[in-house]
């Protein structure tokens, strides 16, 4: 995969300890949206923001469109 074609995130990146991908770290061992805070279902999902449950993410792709 060529660099700067996918959204997704290195598990290399997450664990590095800095830069932005910490929080998404923080997040996805937590099990918790990067945005309301609740408990993520089995559907989160990676956004751009961070990890995200799938009710904030699909508001997001709705308010995008």
């Amino acid at each position: 995969m060529k660099n700067g074609t996918s959204m997704a995130v290195l598990v290399g990146d997450l664990f590095r300890g800095d830069g932005p991908f910490s929080t998404i770290a923080d997040d996805f061992v937590a099990q918790r949206c990067g945005f309301c805070d609740n408990p993520v279902d089995t559907d989160a999902r990676f956004v751009g923001d961070g990890f995200w449950c799938s009710s904030c993410a699909s508001a997001l792709a709705a308010s995008v469109r």
